[in-house]
Order: C-alpha cells, then sequence, then structure tokens
C-alpha cells in the first residue's frame, strides 16, 4: 500500500511594523515576511534608503546636496546626484503640466512668511513683491547629458518638500521589494505607498486624515499604489480669525483658500505627492477640467461661514 505523503506546512508569515522620525514626521513601515530576522534586516535597509533621500534634499541641512545647488547653482551649472536630478525633473514636468501651479522654487516666499522653520509671520505686499520675482520653474535649467541645474537669477532657491517625501517612500518601497519582501505598506505623514497585500486581504485598508480633526477619516482600500493628501491644517497660522496655510500658490504668493485638503492616488508616492499639492493651487473648477479624467483625486473644500460643520466634497471619475 502506497504511503500518503503530509502536506508541507506553510510557512509562517510575521507582520513587523517600525517608526522612525524622518523627514520631518513618523515614517512607517509595516512588512510582512517568512523570516523575521530579513524582514527586519530589509527594514532597516528601507530606513537608510529614506536617511539617504534626507541627505540629499533636506532644505533643513547646510550640508545636503539641495543646500549646495540653492548656494552655487545661480553662479553656475551644479553637478548633482542621480537621485536629485530625477525628483528635481520630475517637480518640473509636474509644473509644466500644470502651468506653474507646483513650484520647487517657491522657496523664498514660503521663508517670507515663515513657514520653513514655522515662525510665521504676514508679510505686506511691498515685502512680497521683489521676493516673488525670483519664483518661477522658468528660472531653473536642467542638463540631463551633464545632469546639472543652473539657476537663471540670483535669489532663487529650491524646497523640495512638495515632491521628495513621496520620493522617500517609492525608495522604501523599492528597497523592501529587493529584499524580497513584496507584501508591505510605507507611510511617512500624508504620503503613503502600498505593495501587494496583508495575509488573507485582497488589500490594504489606509486612512485619509480628516480635516476638521474630529476623528471622521476616510477609510480607503489599496493595493501596489500610492495616495499622498496636501492640506491646510499641518503648518499654518491664524490673524484675525483668517487661516494662513503653507501651500502657497506661485503665481500671487498667497496661501491658498477655500481648500482644507486635497488627495491624489497614484501609481508611486513621488507622482501623489506632487500632483496633490499641484492640484490644491488649482483647485476643483481647474482640476477637474483639466485632470479629471486622468487622474484620481478627492478635495474637500472649507466649510462656508452659513456652514460651519458642513465640509464639502469633490471628487474625480477616477477616485472610486
Amino acid at each position: 500500500m502506497a504511503g500518503c505523503r503530509a502536506t508541507p506546512a506553510r510557512p509562517r508569515v510575521e507582520a513587523i511594523r517600525r517608526a522612525q522620525p524622518l523627514l520631518g514626521t513618523f515614517v512607517v513601515i509595516s512588512a510582512y515576511g517568512t523570516n523575521a530576522v530579513a524582514t527586519q534586516r530589509a527594514i532597516d535597509d528601507a530606513f537608510d534608503a529614506v536617511r539617504r533621500v534626507d541627505r540629499l534634499m533636506s532644505l533643513h541641512r547646510n550640508d545636503s546636496d539641495l543646500a549646495g545647488v540653492n548656494t552655487q547653482a545661480a553662479r553656475g551649472p551644479v553637478v548633482v546626484s542621480d537621485e536629485l536630478f530625477r525628483v528635481v525633473a520630475a517637480a518640473q514636468e509636474i509644473a509644466r503640466e500644470t502651468g506653474g501651479a507646483f513650484d520647487v522654487t517657491i522657496r523664498p516666499v514660503a521663508d517670507l512668511w515663515g513657514f520653513i522653520w514655522k515662525q510665521h509671520r504676514l508679510p505686506s505686499s511691498e515685502e512680497l513683491a521683489p521676493v516673488l520675482a525670483a519664483v518661477g520653474y522658468r528660472h531653473i535649467t536642467l542638463d540631463p547629458e551633464r545632469r546639472t541645474i543652473r539657476f537663471a537669477r540670483a535669489g532663487v532657491s529650491i524646497d523640495l518638500g512638495g515632491i521628495a517625501k513621496g520620493y522617500a517612500v517609492d525608495r522604501a518601497i523599492e528597497t523592501l521589494r529587493a529584499h524580497g519582501i513584496t507584501n508591505c505598506l510605507v507611510r511617512a505623514g500624508g504620503d503613503l505607498r502600498a505593495s501587494g497585500t496583508p495575509p488573507e486581504e485582497d488589500a490594504w485598508e489606509v486612512q485619509l486624515e480628516d480635516p476638521a480633526r474630529k476623528g471622521a477619516r476616510v477609510r480607503m482600500r489599496l493595493r501596489d499604489a500610492a495616495i499622498s493628501t496636501a492640506g491646510n491644517y499641518e503648518n499654518f497660522f491664524e490673524v484675525n480669525g483668517r487661516r494662513y496655510s503653507h501651500i502657497l500658490n506661485p503665481l500671487s504668493g498667497m496661501p491658498v483658500d477655500g481648500i482644507a485638503s486635497c488627495s491624489v492616488r497614484a501609481p508611486t508616492c513621488m507622482e501623489s505627492d506632487g500632483w496633490s499639492t499641484a492640484l490644491f493651487v488649482l483647485g476643483p473648477e481647474q482640476a477637474l477640467p483639466r485632470f479629471g479624467a486622468s487622474m484620481a483625486f478627492r478635495f474637500t473644500l472649507t466649510p462656508a461661514p452659513s456652514q460651519p460643520d458642513v465640509w464639502p466634497v469633490v471628487e474625480s471619475s477616477r477616485w472610486r
């Protein structure tokens, strides 16, 4: 009589979740693997990848590659790393597609408002005008062959805060996948990207922040995609009852009004990060006719004074 072979036991899948303070927020990595030691090593390397992005692109570090560009590029072309060039090139593409609604040269104006170091102040129009003259994505010249960045005039300065965090999330996901970890989730503040799924699930469940900060978060299911949210509730100040948010219109130099948040779903987190800010600046009136058929996004508008508890929502057809 032939013997019966026992079915090999499935390897036990373990969930590991870790967080570290990076990029001005907490970066949280959740990963599933069959070898806890190997999974921990993969997460270590993913955090290292995020730290590398911070070393290259941080506005708050004098030794970052970006700081060198901001110091030297008005005097001549500056050779930069592949990664920094890639992120600035992606930012420039979004700027061209949106007519400058997304513009990484916004840094001098953000500095004037005090948003960079959170030392907020309300600038006068006389202060704003000369600083605004240095803002404009066309002031940046990129040379892909030589991998250089050059500024067209003095006073130009780059802030990658609206796109570099998303790129860092992508690098963390890519690092985990290189280690064979295909079911993972990386979140950095309002930017997150999912790869694969948790065991026995068909998607990751994620939550979008409630702009009213009353706990009414939007729950979504996400698989092999990224979501970023730009909001007026993270870095702001109020004067005489009016809120001034860190998301600035590069054309006027003024904070965007009337929008509480804009979330974008995209294949990569660099895309969702940059486009969430770009569409926030454009607003639903421009975003829907121009990008509503091709992009997945969701706006939450600020309440009207007559209905302070009503937060209107506008979604593109591809959001759901």
